[in-house]
């Protein structure tokens, strides 16, 4: 770890002395050739910023989902060109309707057929029943004869004459009982047909009803007045004239193109000071040249990664744009923020390479006239290259960089920001 230093030291180094932060080279006081760099603690006005890239996106979006028609699947007859602008009420996407009046077609034509079946179903009950009741009026007359010339006198009639009467009695009742029953069953019989077809009849009415409720939806128009933004579908691509949908998938949304945020993604150790309200500088991609203002609407509470299976996490943050320029901003480009974390007038700054130690233990090493002390410090808000100190540093000592001198004694314990352990010569020899 110490040696992939190295560079960045040596660039830091550089930088300073660029800078005229003031850095040096000192001898051991061992008499080796042992050189350490060390730089300036400066007090300064530091400005810390964060950048992350996001991408447009617009406030305020009415998504436009294929409707969920009863029918099934919807093919594209048309639809508003992406980035056009269009008026509440315009037409934004219209499906194919050849297909559905088909389907009408087909499911009257049993309708009707239904009611045509039902209708013969009655009038064939109607002719069985009055052939019916004709037999069985007929076995009623000749039952009523039977009884009211009853043959019984043997002297004047034979036996075979009287058992032929009392037969035909006998014959005209059974005959009666048989037509009621025939009645009965007969009409049980075109009950359940007239029910058969009843049934048919309602389903053939129930695909109307729902071939109609479809056709009644099979223009869209838009909920609000804006600009028509496609979506992108599982393969990346976007919805065409002739392509077939199933209800419920979201084709287009209509933004208003005057509200305009930014969704950035924020990396997990750069979040520390992005806040609600920080003040952000917003630069477009496609505009370059051209700085927008805004401000942190929101932060995610947890970060997750971007890519699956990554262990690099970010939290998912939400940029405000003082004022959108619809003529040049449109959801989907992508930009990149600069976001003020912190603005700290007079601060003692050190280079990020110039912190060691972790948690309660995080310190630097001040060197004096040669001299080498751990000195515990407070770190407040930086960036990837320098960060400030809130406690522990007044500015103007002298930050020793690279190897620490042998034989420095090591923190023991946990200690305040400010402490100081014992010190050796910077040739590390005390």
């Amino acid at each position: 770890m110490r040696r992939g230093r190295y560079p960045l030291v040596c660039l830091l180094v550089i930088a300073a002395c660029g800078q005229g932060a003031g850095c040096s080279l000192l001898s051991g006081s061992s008499g080796t050739r042992t050189r350490s760099a060390t730089i300036a603690a400066v007090r300064t006005d530091f400005v810390v910023a964060v950048k992350a890239r996001g991408e447009l996106e617009a406030d305020q979006a009415s998504p436009i989902a294929v409707p969920r028609v009863p029918t099934g699947a919807l093919k594209v007859k048309g639809l508003a060109p992406e980035g056009s602008l269009v008026e509440k009420g315009d037409m934004i996407l219209a499906f194919d309707a050849s297909q559905l009046n088909i389907q009408l077609a087909n499911h009257t034509a049993t309708f009707r057929a239904s009611g045509r079946q039902i209708d013969g179903t009655r009038i064939s009950r109607g002719i069985d029943a009055g052939a019916t009741m004709t037999e069985r009026v007929i076995a009623e007359l000749e039952r009523d004869w039977a009884a009211e010339f009853q043959l019984e006198d043997n002297d004047i009639y034979s036996q075979l004459e009287i058992l032929e009467a009392a037969l035909g009695k006998s014959t005209a009742e059974e005959r009666i009982i048989f037509a009621d029953v025939k009645l009965l069953l007969r009409g049980e019989y075109y009950d359940i047909d007239e029910k058969i077809l009843d049934v048919e009849k309602g389903q053939a009415r129930g695909k109307m009803d729902r071939v109609e409720t479809s056709l009644a939806q099979l223009v869209l128009t838009a909920p609000i007045s804006g600009m028509v933004i496609y979506r992108k579908n599982w393969r990346g691509g976007t919805t065409t004239v002739g392509d077939t949908l199933w209800p419920g998938n979201v084709v287009m949304s209509i933004v208003d193109p005057t509200r305009t945020s930014l969704k950035i993604n924020v990396f997990e150790k750069d979040v520390a000071g992005v806040e609600e309200g920080a003040q952000v500088e917003v630069r477009i991609d496609a505009y370059m040249d051209r700085v927008f203002t805004g401000r942190i609407r929101s932060v995610s509470k947890l970060s997750r990664p971007i890519e699956q299976g990554s262990p690099v996490k970010y939290f998912n943050a939400v940029v405000s744009l003082d004022e959108g320029d619809p003529g040049l901003l449109k959801p989907g480009m992508k930009g990149e923020a600069t976001i003020l974390v912190a603005d700290l007038p007079g601060a003692v700054v050190v280079p990020r390479a110039a912190v060691r130690g972790v948690e309660s233990l995080i310190h630097v090493l001040v060197d004096e006239d040669g001299v080498v002390r751990r000195q515990l410090v407070a770190l407040g808000p930086g960036d990837q290259v320098r960060v400030s100190v809130r406690e522990g540093l007044e500015g103007g000592e002298r930050i020793l960089l690279g190897e620490e001198p042998a034989g420095l004694p090591e923190f023991d314990e946990p200690a305040s920001a400010g402490s100081s352990r014992p010190a050796v010569a910077a040739g590390g020899r005390s």
